[in-house]
């Protein structure tokens, strides 16, 4: 037999090896028996080299390579949503699943808007089916023990957990208890703590919940973003000050319901929420705010404004900001 013959079969074998190993790798699964359910989420940011990364890291398949080129060369689409593998499962059957986008049916995607109040919450968790009941999602908002660094010092209050079920959207499992969904929820939130707020309180007079509460506040009445630091210095100038807050949100929230006008009735309700008749913070949050406005309630902006309301002249939410209250009631009657 010729060299060069010899140097063929050889290169024949070692395709033969390659080839083989590759099948194998692609077409038989980790495991014969281990099908426990490994859960796998596809972000909106997620490429194939994190999925195939990812995958060989949970140990569902052998090789991050041939993962990355099987999807490439097949020319699969990367379908996001959260996933539930197994061992048993082959890389083929894998991504065949991630192309036609057979998600688990056994997980809901749950988005909690910013300025949500816990009762929102509740009902927006009734309405997709996720939980049968709200009051008792409520009660155990209200009773649970959940442990967390945040949540001590908070004394009692109408809704204790109010401010601190973070807006995101979630994953939330079929069947998963009131207690198992609320704790989720503030999981978020303590790391949202730990990285944007822990140590971070330049006023040396207020506590996290007190910054939660005058956030949540910025959550509500903002309507521009870019104004959001503008309206927390407003109510700091106005606790400085000694000035009540008299925010309309507040009274939204004692009312217990959303109006488009107040009347001076509403204006009076007694509750420990009503700026209007209380000086200082309300007794707690009321609404959960978003990051945006948190870090607004951590660094307000350096302005000597004590009044604001909507400026109707431009249609888009923004307000008239101004340190006069006479100039602030000229404002009001020009926009009627």
């Amino acid at each position: 037999m010729g060299k060069s013959k010899k140097i063929f079969i050889v290169f024949l074998l070692i395709m033969a090896v390659v080839l083989g190993s590759i099948y194998y790798v692609i077409n038989v699964p980790m495991s014969k028996t281990n099908n426990k359910g490994v859960d796998f989420r596809i972000g909106t940011k997620a490429d194939i080299d994190f999925v195939a990364k990812s995958l060989k890291k949970k140990g569902l398949v052998r090789s991050y390579l041939v993962a990355k080129y099987y999807f490439k060369l097949n020319n699969l689409k990367l379908n996001v949503g959260p996933y539930e593998f197994n061992q048993t499962m082959s890389l083929k059957k894998i991504f065949n699943m991630i192309n036609n986008g057979e998600t688990d049916k056994n997980i809901i995607m749950v988005t909690v808007p910013e300025g949500f109040t816990v009762k929102q919450i509740a009902e927006k968790l009734k309405s997709l089916e996720i939980i049968k009941d709200i009051d008792s999602f409520l009660e155990e908002a209200q009773n649970g023990s959940f442990n967390y660094e945040f949540l001590d010092g908070i004394k009692d209050r109408p809704s204790r957990l109010e401010g601190y079920l973070f807006p995101d959207t979630y994953e939330i499992k079929k069947g998963m208890s009131n207690y198992e969904i609320i704790n989720i929820m503030l999981k978020r939130f303590d790391d949202v703590y730990k990285k944007n707020i822990k140590g971070k309180i330049k006023k040396e007079n207020m506590t996290l919940d007190d910054v939660i509460k005058l956030a949540s506040i910025v959550e509500r009445e903002a309507k521009v973003k870019e104004e959001r630091p503008i309206i927390a210095a407003v109510f700091y100038n106005r606790l400085e000050k000694d000035i009540k807050l008299e925010s309309c949100a507040t009274v939204q929230y004692a009312l217990g319901r959303t109006k488009e006008k107040l009347s001076f009735d509403d204006l009076k309700i007694n509750s420990p929420y009503n700026t209007y008749i209380i000086k200082g913070l309300p007794i707690g949050p009321i609404c959960n705010p978003g990051l945006a406005s948190i870090e607004a309630a951590l660094n307000p902006a350096n302005v000597d404004y004590l009044y604001f309301l909507v400026d109707e002249s431009k249609r888009d939410g923004s307000h008239f900001f101004t340190k006069s209250y006479e100039e602030f009631l000229r404002k009001k009657h020009s926009n009627k």
